[in-house]
């Protein structure tokens, strides 16, 4: 099969496999209300079982001169978005989605058919269709940077939610740099000289603007912060760590980190009084009652621009696409929890 330069499949080519005219295949892709009598349902069922096949779409701007923009936008999720576990990420973000769609009066599909890998899905695997859509939102706390090149290089719509470093990749994230620097002023203002950063090792982007924000705040004040990969380590394992580094704050990656830290410390080292941080969102997160310090995200917010700037790229012309700001970082607060005590020196 033959594709233009763009990597899409032509009308034409659509028009062979269904054994049709290409008059034909556009008499069907404008007939998107189904009035056109002298389209039979069969040629009709066969046009749309070779674009679907094909996953055809055709080029954003042409499809809005020819009125064929269906104002439906896709999601993507990397990983399950819908379990019990993932539902602390995904769910503020999800929730923004759907109230931006409402807003925008456009429908929200969810594509779900590429099957998991290792935790994983794939967006070019052949199962998903998100070529459907007029474009679509890619939500995951691991992207393949190899998928989001293909995207740009292929000229579709799309927007990632979260900071990434590819070039020309259109998203909207969280100024994780400037809220974890927050975070370490606040813990040495309340004397915490110090402290151990538990964290999971990945590299993703929040995850490495953590630690550029632990670093580069750290060697202007007189706190230090060592930093522990916990990937693979037991509890009983990170609580000796921690036992051993001789700190008086813990700053974990995640809410989730955090509680397990302090159960497994609660446990090694009962006497043991240690403050404790998440560098994440902690509405809902406590130890021992204490509500747990660390940000607020604001992750709806975060989830509304990013639909917000897909539709803005779906519709621009391309001479307007230049103007549009597709690299954003939207500002989360601190948030000042029981968990976060003061140290005299």
């Amino acid at each position: 099969m033959t594709t233009n330069k763009n990597g899409r499949v032509t009308q034409r080519e659509i028009a062979k496999i269904a054994g049709v005219s290409q008059a034909t295949v556009s008499m069907v892709l404008n007939d998107k209300d189904y009035s056109n009598v002298r389209i039979p349902a069969a040629t009709r069922e066969r046009v749309m079982r070779a674009i679907e096949q094909t996953t055809y779409v055709a080029d954003p701007a042409a499809r809005r001169l020819a009125g064929l923009d269906n104002k439906i936008l896709g999601i993507f999720t990397y990983e399950p978005a819908l379990s019990a576990e993932s539902m602390d990420f995904y769910g503020p973000l999800l929730n923004g989605i759907e109230r931006a769609a409402e807003r925008l009066s456009c429908d929200l599909l969810f594509f779900t058919a590429s099957p998991l890998v290792d935790g994983s899905r794939s967006l070019f695997h052949k199962n998903t269709r998100f070529r459907l859509a007029d474009g679509c939102l890619l939500l995951g706390q691991q992207m393949n940077s190899a998928e989001l090149a293909r995207l740009v290089a292929e000229d579709f719509p799309f927007v990632a939610i979260g900071r990434r470093d590819e070039p020309d990749v259109p998203y909207v994230g969280i100024d994780y740099l400037s809220l974890t620097g927050g975070i370490i002023r606040r813990l040495d203002e309340r004397g915490h000289e110090r402290a151990v950063y538990l964290h999971r090792g990945t590299i993703a982007p929040a995850a490495v603007d953590r630690r550029s924000g632990i670093a580069q705040a750290a060697s202007g004040l007189r706190i230090a912060v060592t930093s522990v990969d916990v990937s693979g380590l037991d509890r009983q394992t990170i609580a000796r760590r921690v036992i051993e580094a001789d700190v008086t704050a813990v700053i974990a990656e995640d809410a989730f980190l955090a509680e397990a830290a302090a159960d497994a410390l609660r446990e090694a080292a009962p006497d043991a009084a240690h403050s404790y941080v998440a560098l994440a969102d902690v509405a809902g997160h406590s130890i021992d009652g204490a509500a747990l310090s660390g940000f607020d995200l604001r992750r709806e917010a975060v989830a509304s621009r990013a639909l917000s700037l897909l539709q803005d790229i779906v519709l621009a012309e391309p001479d307007e696409q230049a103007d549009l700001q597709k690299q954003v970082l939207l500002a989360g607060e601190l948030v000042d929890g029981a968990t976060l005590r003061e140290v005299r020196r």
